[in-house]
């Protein structure tokens, strides 16, 4: 009997680390392959063919939306600021760095949004390949329970 029973709709949130200014940043998508979308939305735009997803949660596109919200008003002052847009990407002032902001989610994740799983670490970081492609048809290949 599997441990993870997904929801119908699902999305990711994301951690990454910009590999040419080593900034850190966050997102969500509901984008089901991450492979094309790393490529779509980091990795062709930026021209970095290095560029991969540090850290990876999947789960019920709710939470994972709500997640987000609460990650984007608890640290709104430390956010990234250009041309009067505050960007999904920490200010460097702030010395955000990956496990400071995992901490943060999975602190959040563990208390509030049980739908939310980890990606295990034998995948991450993320580059753009197929090893999640099977994800939904055994969740618990490739998920964790955050606990």
């Amino acid at each position: 009997m599997p441990n993870i029973i997904l929801p119908e709709k699902c999305g990711w949130f994301y951690i990454l680390r910009l590999r040419h200014n080593n900034i850190w940043g966050f997102g969500i998508t509901e984008n089901k392959n991450i492979k094309n979308y790393l490529i779509k939305r980091y990795i062709n735009p930026g021209a970095n063919k290095g560029q991969v997803f540090d850290f990876l949660y999947y789960g019920k596109m709710s939470q994972i939306r709500a997640l987000e919200n609460y990650i984007k008003n608890e640290w709104s002052e430390h956010r990234l600021i250009l041309h009067s847009e505050k960007l999904e990407w920490f200010d460097p002032v702030a010395k955000m760095t990956g496990p400071k902001i995992v901490s943060f989610v999975e602190a959040r994740c563990k208390n509030n949004y049980s739908e939310i799983f980890r990606v295990k670490k034998k995948f991450l970081p993320f580059e753009p390949d197929n090893s999640l492609d099977k994800l939904r048809e055994n969740a618990d290949n490739f998920l964790e329970i955050i606990g």
